[in-house]
């Protein structure tokens, strides 16, 4: 700990009035700028489009169009209709539909959270900063903390958003550069989900045992699935406390390398 970082203890109700006021700053840097609203539009688009889509599909799996079926297809349109109309079924189509559009509306949270850290690099906006509120831990985790506020924003099933804007914040304070911390938290998201599915799924056809078809929770997007999926997310898919655990890992750790590679950046 250095000597801007350490407080007496008397300070302590000075320490947290000034998180406060450092969050509330965090908050206003964040709503003032186009950014989140392009954001939030999106995901509102995106997620309006997978509703659609996803209820246009149900309809058809709960009442296909048999007149236009024969043989073996309409055999299994309707074995198909009767396991959707059973409880479980019914859960399944109402969960679907509940978490509609959130593969990419958590990718917008976590960069939230990158351009939360990255656009004071990319601004020089960082001196002033540090030099407002030279307690350099007090400021990432403000950024943590209006980051997960924001991403909480964008859809009902919070915690998945707020670990991932939280990833964001960390991982943007860790590289540093706006344009490789958007591009690392994009590749980690879409690419890194495909990768791990693949890799996993070709190692199975060599090792033939449920649990490496499972394995792929290991990605953060695989685990977010995972996590917000009521029951099994996919065969041999882990139980969702899994999914929670890996995200909240992720996060926690980003988190606190952010905090600790940022304390020791020299920032000009």
């Amino acid at each position: 700990m250095t000597l801007l970082d350490s407080r007496a203890p008397g300070q302590a109700h000075r320490a947290g009035t000034a998180l406060a006021w450092q969050v509330r700053a965090e908050i206003m840097k964040i709503r003032t700028t186009s950014t989140w609203w392009v954001f939030l539009s999106a995901v509102v688009l995106l997620t309006a489009a997978a509703l659609w889509t996803g209820a246009v599909s149900d309809h058809f799996t709960l009442d296909p169009p048999l007149s236009t079926m024969s043989g073996a297809a309409r055999a299994q349109a309707i074995a198909g209709a009767a396991q959707a109309r059973t409880p479980a079924g019914l859960a399944g189509i109402a969960t679907h539909l509940i978490t509609s559009g959130q593969f990419f509306g958590v990718m917008f949270a976590m960069l939230i959270g990158v351009l939360a850290v990255t656009n004071e690099f990319a601004h020089q906006t960082a001196t002033a900063t540090f030099l407002a509120n030279p307690r350099r831990t007090e400021v990432i985790v403000a950024k943590l903390i209006a980051a997960a506020c924001f991403g909480a924003l964008f859809w009902l099933s919070l915690l998945a958003y707020v670990l991932w804007a939280v990833l964001g914040v960390g991982l943007g304070a860790l590289v540093g550069s706006q344009l490789a911390a958007v591009i690392t938290g994009l590749a980690t998201y879409l690419a890194g989900f495909a990768a791990v599915e693949l890799t996993f799924h070709l190692i199975y056809n060599v090792y033939r045992h449920g649990w490496v078809l499972g394995a792929p929770v290991i990605a953060p997007a695989v685990a977010t699935m995972v996590m917000i999926t009521p029951g099994r997310a996919f065969p041999h898919a882990p139980p969702q406390w899994a999914g929670l655990v890996i995200m909240a890992g992720y996060a926690l750790v980003l988190g606190a390398i952010g905090v600790a590679v940022t304390r020791r950046r020299d920032v000009t």
